[in-house]
């Protein structure tokens, strides 16, 4: 054993206070880890008293216990977001995660009992996010500008909040992970059953005349639809009114509305 690792913490603040067989380096090598420990407890300290004050206060009322859970876990989703798309889901750490949320292990482990945990609830969050959205575009009736208007809600989405290291990243552990996977897979072939049904009520109508039957159809529809969203094209220089007008275009072209009205 060496002689630094013979020294309890009070021994080595003793020994830097009064003088001991410590040398210069060695004692400023330790006072270097006392403020580092120290910064990282306060940190997490105030991370934690700032997390009780926003769960159990919001705009003067107590909340609920509900309300405290849930704000909890989109606490320690964001910081997982961000983490994932600086670090990759392989790369980032709990603990990574817990410095983000400024959450200590034990606080974040009683939400969620691993990182892969963790990840299945953020796709699960934004299978929600979009079942919403596309339950919006289902009440317009002119069918075309609800494509349009549920195309384009995605498109600024991913745009609007920076997601797409996010979305790479969840696309590459979709090729890891079964579960995560299975997540996609499913969500897929719902947004497609979506799709499916709102054009087939329109055809059923008459209000479209489709080049292409619209199982071959809603597939090219929604890949267009993620291509546009993924490459970001308005952080790359293309307005969104002009994005717009063109996915506009597109639709206009695949469905080749009637003019029937609804």
């Amino acid at each position: 054993m060496n002689e630094l690792a013979r020294f309890s913490l009070p021994d080595f603040v003793r020994n830097v206070s009064h003088g001991s067989t410590l040398t210069e380096n060695d004692r400023s090598h330790k006072l270097r880890m006392i403020i580092r420990i120290s910064e990282i407890a306060m940190k997490t300290a105030l991370g934690n008293i700032e997390m009780l004050l926003e769960a159990e206060i919001d705009e003067g009322r107590a909340l609920s216990r509900a309300e405290r859970r849930e704000l909890q876990v989109q606490r320690i989703l964001d910081a997982a977001k961000t983490c994932f798309a600086r670090e990759g889901f392989q790369g980032a750490s709990m603990q990574q995660i817990c410095a983000e949320a400024s959450m200590s292990p034990g606080a974040l482990y009683r939400y969620f009992v691993s990182k892969e945990a963790i990840i299945e609830e953020i796709c699960a969050a934004a299978r929600r996010d979009d079942e919403e959205k596309l339950a919006e575009m289902l009440t317009k009736r002119d069918v075309v500008e609800g494509m349009v208007f549920g195309a384009m809600t995605h498109i600024r989405f991913v745009h609007e909040t920076d997601a797409c290291a996010l979305i790479a990243q969840f696309h590459a552990e979709a090729t890891r992970s079964e579960s995560v996977r299975a997540i996609y897979c499913n969500h897929l072939a719902e947004v497609r059953g979506i799709f499916l049904q709102y054009l087939g009520a329109a055809l059923d109508r008459g209000e479209i005349d489709p080049l292409f039957e619209l199982e071959t159809l809603v597939p090219v529809i929604m890949s267009i639809i993620q291509g546009i969203a993924n490459n970001d094209l308005p952080a790359n220089g293309v307005a969104l009114d002009k994005v717009e007008t063109v996915v506009r275009t597109v639709m206009v072209s695949m469905l080749r509305p009637t003019g029937k009205a609804a």
